[in-house]
């Protein structure tokens, strides 16, 4: 009865650490502004997160069929979109030209100091990850035709 109790203790530390280092995580705007996700969460949050890397032609062609979507999306189940670029050092300059030239409206942002990807465990680019009240949903990494409509199915799965 005692293991079955520390397990129990032991998980719970495990979990709610996880959840205090997502609300953390610091992520930087285009604006240049660092704030830590949970600006952005409140407590019943859905969000799709994309990681990706302006040297990442599968992370580019994704977030463009998502930015066709998107409005179409959000019409059909609340949700809050992000971007989340990993690139450091000279590549992160090119962030915001990347996304003007692709003609992106949605919300963009950089993991400067890796956070929120190592928090969310994102390893493979592109990345998209759906987190609903700080755990993460589902998960899928890379880019095949038609991915994004997993994406989609998997939100309206989580209508609230």
């Amino acid at each position: 009865m005692k293991r079955i109790l520390i397990f129990c203790l032991v998980s719970f530390s495990f979990a709610a650490s996880g959840q205090d280092s997502l609300q953390h995580a610091k992520i930087k705007s285009l604006q240049g502004k660092i704030a830590e996700f949970s600006v952005f969460a409140k407590k019943d949050s859905l969000f799709l997160i994309c990681f990706w890397s302006v040297s990442s032609d599968e992370s580019i062609t994704e977030l463009n069929s998502i930015n066709a979507n998107l409005e179409h999306w959000q019409s059909m189940t609340a949700f809050r979109f992000m971007a989340v670029s990993v690139d450091e050092g000279k590549t992160a300059n090119r962030l915001r030209p990347v996304y003007n030239q692709n003609g992106w409206t949605f919300e963009a942002y950089s993991d400067p100091y890796g956070d929120l990807r190592r928090t969310l465990h994102s390893n493979n680019l592109p990345q998209s990850i759906i987190v609903y009240k700080n755990e993460i949903i589902y998960q899928q990494s890379g880019r095949t035709e038609g991915t994004e409509n997993y994406l989609i199915q998997k939100l309206l799965s989580m209508k609230r």
